[in-house]
This record gives structure tokens, sequence and C-alpha cells, in this order.
């Protein structure tokens, strides 16, 4: 951003500055002056200025920083300058109406009369000349001038183009867009707006794009005898979201994004008037019109110098850090070993007292910290949803699966097929940076299914993937798109390719149950008990191998199943299975940890295996529930051990080995006991319709020979 040598001079009363000092304390402050160039009788010096200090992006505040870098005085020739004004009220001469408070909580505006329209005076024009500003005319051109002087985006009505309300005078209303209005803006290209936009507008038609750009049909022509001024303060995030909407940039948007002074509406209206009337005359209407909503914040930090030494590691004398604080304008006075200060209203990046410090150790030289090495920091206590979470992270490692992270913008086909697994209706972004990350995932197995594939296409045999993270979606509230988004925490897993238990078992397709087995396991380290999985349909997953996965108290967790055909077809995969679970709903039934433990049992037990051929369409919690049903207590755990589907099983039916653990913490198990308990299960499974259990007659529930 450029600066004038010369103008930032005016604010520093007494022989004007060495160029080079000025370039060197500017820097040290954190205005990295970046060249200088030679524009005239003057210097123009490249600032970049940072996007947290819109108050240093004109001429007043860059001065005041460096008043403040060369140890010397600041004065504001133009502070409290009257404005000469003529005897008609402003009030009888326009109106101004704001119907979006909240988005608008100062309005400001003169009204000149009499004027004609001429060029700006020879030191307007060099000023803004030098800057690279172009020069339009002398009304325009002013607005210009105290924009670049203090940071207060202006705008000139011709007041007689401003359609009249129903009391016969000139009206402004501050409102939002309506659906499929349009307006030409001043750079000719007509902009259909939307209830995104917020806009000025007479008592007809949009006029300008508020904080943005004026409209070209209310312009200063040259014709024009009577103008209204604006001198606002909007919402930062409604100009940037309207900004981003068109596609523009203006150097008005550019300071209403990042923050203004509500307080400097009035000063800017005073500043304009008196340079348009210096050189195309006319009269200025008697008061202003201040349509407010709500006083400017001013908030009240304390910064204590014991804090300040631990943060630095050095002693400050409290007399300069009030010197620094008072040259900045922060108004402070001392309190024993506090320092309390009201943050002037320009100043929006200053919330904490943190802050306080980084403006005292700019100021007094970030090259005189010591070089010592910080103290050791260890944070008292862990945020509960990021201890939450890596637990969660922990187990899944734990089962053997690898964390993936990836990206929360997905394209709008990827993410099509999963909609329903969203939190509401798909969140699109309004201008992507490419196709790919046109929109909000609704799952982060979308992420998982790339990286499946990436790794597929390179080899990979067996996949095992995880990753915690956030989902989004519409919720039905009233309000923007952003107000509207609903963000959800989730775990989701992909397990694909072959997988074997032991290196000496064959390898084998992964199924269902190995993601239903990765859930339990996840719900058991957590501390939870193990979770119901109801079929259901879903529509990306295949009918009759996929399922709900419920808490103890029926409440839906998230799924796991079997990813559908033609989508695992689509990512070049076979039959992965994925599972997707709420966290924010798991972390409310998550106990607190134990406060001791269980023994592991001094008696061995015995696992047993039964191999039941049963129709496909049979669930797992169906095999389980006729295992359990009239056990003893001795049977600790029925698990599914393997499924098979080949030659010498019929069409329809599956080959399911569950395996039956016994064990007692009290006494040795006697092998009889163990087989009647076996036999009896089988019986039991044999009730199944179609059931056969291997080695077991269907008729006796006994042996085969």
């Amino acid at each position: 951003m450029k600066f004038s040598y010369e103008w930032l001079s005016s604010y520093l009363p007494g022989p004007a500055p060495d160029p080079v000092a000025l370039r060197e304390r500017l820097t040290a402050v954190g205005f990295v002056v970046e060249t200088v160039e030679a524009h005239g009788g003057t210097h123009v010096y490249d600032v970049e200025i940072t996007a947290n200090r819109p108050d240093a992006m004109n001429h007043r505040g860059l001065a005041r920083e460096a008043a403040v870098a060369l140890r010397r005085g600041f004065r504001d020739p133009e502070a409290g300058a009257a404005v000469s004004e003529g005897p008609t009220p402003v009030g009888t001469l326009a109106k101004v109406v704001v119907e979006e408070p909240s988005l608008c909580d100062r309005y400001s505006a003169r009204v000149l009369e009499g004027l004609r329209v001429r060029p700006s005076s020879a030191e307007a024009g060099e000023r803004l000349s030098a800057l690279g500003a172009g020069l339009v005319s002398g009304p325009v051109d002013a607005t210009n001038q105290v924009l670049w002087d203090i940071g207060q985006p202006l705008h000139a009505f011709d007041l007689e183009k401003l359609a009249r309300g129903t009391d016969g005078l000139p009206t402004i209303v501050v409102r939002r867009a309506r659906q499929g209005e349009k307006l030409v803006t001043l750079d000719g290209v007509e902009r259909t707006l939307s209830g995104e936009h917020l806009v000025i507008a007479d008592a007809e038609r949009p006029v300008a794009l508020a904080g943005i750009m004026g409209g070209l049909e209310t312009a200063i022509a040259e014709r024009t005898t009577r103008v209204l001024l604006e001198s606002a303060h909007f919402d930062p995030g409604v100009v940037r979201r309207g900004a981003r909407l068109l596609g523009m940039h203006t150097d008005a948007s550019h300071r209403f994004e990042r923050g203004t002074d509500p307080e400097a509406t009035l000063d800017g209206l005073d500043r304009v008037a008196r340079l348009i009337v210096a050189t195309g005359g006319g009269t200025v209407a008697k008061g202003v019109i201040d349509v407010r909503t709500r006083g400017a914040r001013a908030p009240v930090l304390a910064l204590r110098l014991p804090r300040l030494r631990a943060l630095l590691g050095m002693e400050i004398p409290a007399a300069r850090c009030v010197e620094i604080l008072a040259e900045l304008g922060f108004s402070p006075r001392s309190d024993r070993d506090t320092i309390v200060v009201t943050v002037p209203t320009w100043r929006v990046d200053v919330a904490l007292e943190e802050d306080l410090v980084e403006e005292v150790i700019r100021c007094e030289g970030y090259d005189r910290l010591p070089e010592t090495l910080p103290s050791a920091f260890v944070p008292s206590a862990e945020h509960r949803a990021f201890a939450f979470e890596d637990r969660v992270r922990d187990l899944l490692v734990g089962e053997g699966l690898m964390e993936a992270t990836t990206y929360s913008f997905v394209s709008a086909e990827e993410n099509r097929p999963f909609e329903s697994a969203a939190p509401g209706p798909p969140v699109s972004l309004e201008n992507p940076l490419a196709e790919p990350f046109s929109t909000m995932r609704a799952t982060p197995v979308v992420g998982l299914l790339q990286s499946a594939r990436h790794n597929v296409r390179r080899g990979a045999k067996e996949i095992g993937l995880f990753e915690v993270g956030h989902v989004y979606g519409l919720g039905a509230a009233a309000g923007t798109v952003e107000e509207r988004i609903r963000e959800e925490r989730r775990a989701a897993l992909l397990l694909g390719g072959l997988k074997r238990r032991h290196w000496s078992e064959a390898e084998r397709p992964v199924d269902f149950f190995d993601g239903s087995g990765a859930v339990t396991a996840l719900f058991r380290g957590l501390g939870l008990s193990d979770p119901a999985f109801e079929p259901a349909a879903f529509p990306f997953l295949a009918p009759g191998r996929s399922a709900a996965v419920r808490g103890s108290d029926g409440t839906l967790l998230g799924w796991v199943g079997i990813l559908s055909a033609p989508l695992a077809a689509a990512w070049d995969l076979a039959d992965p299975v994925v599972a997707d679970l709420d966290l924010g709903r798991i972390e409310t039934r998550v106990p607190p940890p134990p406060s001791s433990v269980e023994a592991p049992p001094k008696l061995p037990g015995s696992d047993v295996d039964l191999t039941v051929t049963h129709a496909l369409s049979r669930p797992w919690s169906e095999l389980e529930a006729q295992a359990r049903a009239g056990a003893p207590s001795e049977l600790l755990a029925v698990e599914a051990k393997g499924r098979y589907k080949g030659p010498g099983v019929p069409d329809g039916f599956v080959k399911t080995t569950l395996t039956l653990r016994f064990g007692s913490a009290t006494r040795s198990l006697s092998r009889e006991e163990i087989n009647s308990w076996r036999d009896a299960a089988a019986t039991r499974l044999l009730s199944i319709p179609g059931a056969k259990v291997d080695g077991i007659a269907a008729a006796t529930g006994t042996e085969d020979a």
C-alpha cells in the first residue's frame, strides 16, 4: 500500500523526518517499507500493512505509528476544524432509513447545494496521483482524498437522481438486496444481486453496493449541483461476502472488510465537505443526518506488569509502558502493578492483554528482547473434546488402522451419493478453488475413498484407514448460509482388500464383520457397552450388508456396511467396508475413567467353534441371540470367527463360524460341561429356520457319527 512522505510529514510537527530514518523506524515497529520511490517533489513508500491493522491503511494512522516510532509529537492539523454551514436544515433536504441495523450500525450524511463540479486542486491532484489514484472530479477526488487521509470510505450521490419517498424527500434506504435486483456499478458492469448483498437504495431501487462501489445512475456528473455525501460503518462480514460473491475488490471494500472506525464517520463528512466547497463552491446544509443504532464499543483492558515481564522475559518500566500506550491513543492510567487502558475505536485488532504486551514491545523494540529460553509450560488440563478425539485415534490405531487427513472440500459428484449422511442439505461454495473442492463433505468416508483408490492403484492389497474430522450440512433455521451451517464431529473407517488374522492363515477379503468388529472394539475401548447393529438400508451401502449402529438406549450413533456395488466400481474398489460414527453423540455416553481395574482370570477358559449354514438374509444378531439364549453364566463371549460362501454352500446361504468362549473366575471347567453347553447352543441355532450346524444332527441335536 502506497503512502506519501509529504502527507505523512504533515502530521508530524516540526521539521520533516529523515526519509531513511522514517523507513527504518516504520519497519522496526511492524510496518515493513518494501520500496521507496521518488515522485515529483516527494517520496512514495510502499508499505506492507497486515490485514489486522486497518487503522494504519491511511496517512493519519500510519503517521501516528511513525510518531511513536520516532519518539516525536503527533498532531492532526484538521482536528476540530469547523464546517461553514448554510441556514437550510439538512433534515428538510433528505432522509435516511436503516432497515438492517445489525449490518449498518451508523449511517451519516451531509447535503451540499449550489456547487459546481470542477477539477481538484493542484495539491489534491499531486497527492492522489503519487498514490496511483486516478483523478475524476473535485467531489469524487475529495472522497478519495479523505479515504487515504483518515481511512474513512465515503461516497457522493447526485441528490437530484435519488428517488423521493412518500414525504417528497430524496430517500436513502440501507437494506438487503431483493433476489434478482440489478445494479450498474460505477465501472459500467451490470450486477445481479441476491439477499446476501447489502445495498444502499433510494425509494425505488438500489443505487450502490454498501461498502463496495456506488451505482452509475446516481453518480456525480458535470451538471451536478446538489450532492448527498455518505459516510457509514458497515459490518465487515456482509461487505466481504458481497464483494466475494461478485468478484469485486475496491479501496472501500478493502477497508470495510477489515474494520473501520465507527467514530470517524462525522470527521470524514466534515473533511470532504470542506474540500468540495474549497474547489467547487456551494453551501453545506445545516446539521448532519446521523442514524446510529448502537454506540461504539470501547473495551477496557488491564495490562499487568508482572504478566508483561513473564511474557517478554525482560523489564520495561511502567512509565515507559504508559508513554507508549498514551501515544498510541489508549488513554492509560496506572493502578499499582496494573495499567488500565480504554481501547480506541480505531484499533479493532486489540482485544486481549497479550495484544497490549505486543504494542509495548514492538514500540520499545523487538531487538531489546533478551536471548533466553522460555521456561517450560505444562498445560493444567486438556480440553475434553480434544482428549476424547485423541482417545478415539489411539484406539483405532491400536486396531491396526492408519489415520488419514483429507480435505473437507470435495466435488459435488463425489458428495452426492452420501448427502443423506450429512446433518442437512449440502453446503456449496460460492467461489471454490476448483470443481473438486466445490462442496463441504457429508462424511469423511469420501476422503477415505479418495485415499483408498490412490493406494489401490499403486498396488496396495490391504487397506485400513480412519479419519476423525468434521462434516457439514445446512440447518433448517432462518438466516444467512453461514448462520445455517451445521457442523458435526465424526469418525470414519474404511477397510478393503485382503486380510488375515495371523501369518499362518490364508488371506480372505474383508467383510461386514471386520467393520462391525472395529466399531465394537472402539466402543469397548471407550468403556461403552457393545453397540447394536440393526439391519438398515442406506442408499450408498449394499442391500442386506449394512447396519445402523445404535447405543444401548436405541439412539442412532452411526452406520457401517459394504459400499454399494456401483459406488465401489466407480472408486475402483472391491467391496470396501465403510463406517461413519457420530462422535458428538458418542462422547456424551462415555463413562468417567475407571477408578479400579479387574485382574485377569487366574483359571484358563476354553474356546469352542460352531459353524452354522444359514440363509444369507439372517443377521448376525439373530445367530448371537440364539447362542446366548439360556446359556450359563460361564459363557463369556460369542464372536464371529469367519464366513464362507462358495463351493459346497447352497445359493442364498452362507457358512458362519461362531467362537463361544467359556470360563469361570472360581473354578476350572470340565470338558464334559463345555461340550454339553456347546451342544445346547448348537441345538438353539438349529431352531433357526433352514439352519444347519456342522457335525450336529438336525433332528436330535446330537453329534453326527
